[in-house]
This record gives structure tokens, sequence and C-alpha cells, in this order.
């Protein structure tokens, strides 16, 4: 059982709920010590993540969303603390892959309880930027462009639909010249992602079916076209078929570069990240994360 947690607390993720409330009776009937920060700008999270760590709490927990996770998540990369995931966000994409449910009560649980299992999990860096899902790179960039916060609070997860539909009207195929592991591909396309783990948001639907955040490995997805054939093509690898290789590609690779001409808007974890060129690495089992049993 965690003895002590640090909770940070992204207030501006998601809808409105009574946070403090339920941790506090989740925490008091696990009789644990608790204590919170509040973030209110970009690095905050981060920043008291690693304090949190270096102070010596068993666990560092995230309320927010995918990028306060993200956040979270860099703050005890190489520490002994655990990171628990209380999803609070639109998306809550890593919660979905590693199956934290999305009741905030259920998931303090996880933080708290001594039944939780620990699981080791990949992280990728882009720079000098960390991530736990994706890069995206074309039309997979300018969607989380448009699905910015005010059309989240809006929509919620329609947000990204709607992103999605603007972006393809602005996207056209560029030229791909990618590095994996030394090996050279050149290939037109559409979009292209770089997936730490595969979760499209619903649980079991991942852009390909051998995507694991454990597994040591970043995926490399190009997507060739907007036509009805690419869409196929991930859904028959969803499948465990062979996609069509003139619609979409799917390699394997621990260092990727990718140049691309025209340069293409680059977003790491929904957050946007500059234009290409890019160099991608992954970090085996960086980050300690506490699960369900």
């Amino acid at each position: 059982m965690a003895k002590t947690i640090h909770v940070v607390i992204n207030p501006g993720s998601g809808q409105p709920q009574p946070v403090l409330h339920t941790l506090n009776r989740v925490f008091r009937a696990a009789k644990v010590d608790w204590d919170i920060s509040l973030t209110r700008q970009n690095g905050d999270a981060e920043k008291y993540a690693r304090q949190a760590a270096a102070s010596g709490v068993d666990v560092v927990a995230a309320y927010g969303g995918d990028g306060t996770v993200m956040e979270v998540a860099r703050g005890v990369l190489g520490s002994q603390s655990c990171l628990a995931i209380l999803p609070g966000g639109t998306a809550n994409l890593m919660s979905v892959e590693l199956g934290i449910p999305k009741d905030l009560a259920k998931a303090a649980s996880i933080a708290a309880s001594s039944n939780s299992q620990v699981r080791q999990i990949d992280m990728g860096k882009i720079g000098e930027t960390y991530f736990l899902l994706r890069v995206g790179l074309g039309f997979a960039a300018r969607k989380v462009k448009i699905a910015d916060r005010q059309l989240k609070d809006k929509y919620g997860m329609l947000a990204y639909s709607i992103g999605a539909l603007k972006a393809l009207s602005q996207s056209q195929p560029a030229h791909y010249h990618i590095t994996m592991d030394g090996q050279k591909i050149e290939a037109q396309g559409l979009t292209c992602l770089v997936d730490n783990a595969g979760n499209m948001g619903v649980a079991g639907f991942s852009a390909a079916h051998n995507i694991s955040v454990s597994d040591g490995l970043l995926d490399v997805i190009l997507v060739r076209n907007a036509g009805f054939r690419s869409w196929v093509a991930m859904g028959e690898n969803l499948a465990n078929a062979t996609p069509d290789p003139d619609s979409f590609h799917h390699w394997q690779a621990r260092e990727i570069t990718i140049e691309v001409d025209p340069e293409q808007p680059v977003q790491v974890d929904g957050e946007m990240a500059g234009s290409t060129p890019v160099t991608i690495n992954v970090i085996p089992q960086a980050v300690r994360v506490l699960v369900g049993e």
C-alpha cells in the first residue's frame, strides 16, 4: 500500500467534479498520507512531480488529461516514485491504454491499494522533450492544433473529429525521408505517427495490433493518403490482417529520424512542437506506473 501520495492537479482539465472530496474519501479510507499541488501553467506539473519524487513520496499521482500525465511522468523519470493516473481530461488515452478506470474514485483506489500492480512503461524522446503516447506529423498535427481547449470544452471528444475533418482540407501528401535504426525509407504520405502507445481513445482500438507501451520499441505508421483505402488498411491492421502497402506502412524501431518535403507541423502528446525534421528515440522501461490487479 502507498503510504504517501502527492497529487498534481490540473484544475483546467476536463469537466467540473468534486476532486478533493473524492480523493479525501478514498485516501482516508486507505489510511494514506497525501497532499496536492495545483498547476497554473505549462511546466508546473513536471516541476511539482519532480519535487515530490525528490522528497521521497511513494506515489506521484496526476489528475488531468494526457498532457498533465506526460508532465508528471517526466517529473518522476529516474526516481523511485511510482506514477498513478487519475483521468480528468478529455481523451485520457494513457489511462485507457493501461486499463485505468475513468471513474475518479476507482482510479484513486488503484493509487492507494496494496493489491495494485506496478507496470514499467517506455517513454519516447524527441529532441529534449519526452513523451508517453505519440508524435504526429502532418495531418495528425493539424488535427490537434484545430482541436484546441476552446473546442474541447465545447464538444468534448467530438472536438477531435471536428479537428480531423477540418485538417483534411488543409493537408496534402508530402515526401517522407525516414531513417529507422540505420535503414532508410522514402515514401509519400499524408501523415506519420511515431507511437509509443497505440491507443486511440477506445479500449482495444489501436492503429496497429502489436503496439505495446512496454516493448522497448517505437512504432512508425505512415498513412499514404486521405482516401478510403488508407482507412480500410488501418482497419485491416486492427483485425490482424496484412494491410495494403500502397495505403499504409508500419515499422518498428528504436531510433527514428524524419525529414519531410515540404516541412510538416509536429505535435507531441497533444501539444504543438514546431515542425520537421525530427529525431526520436525510445527510453525503455522509463517509468513505473500503478495499474489495477
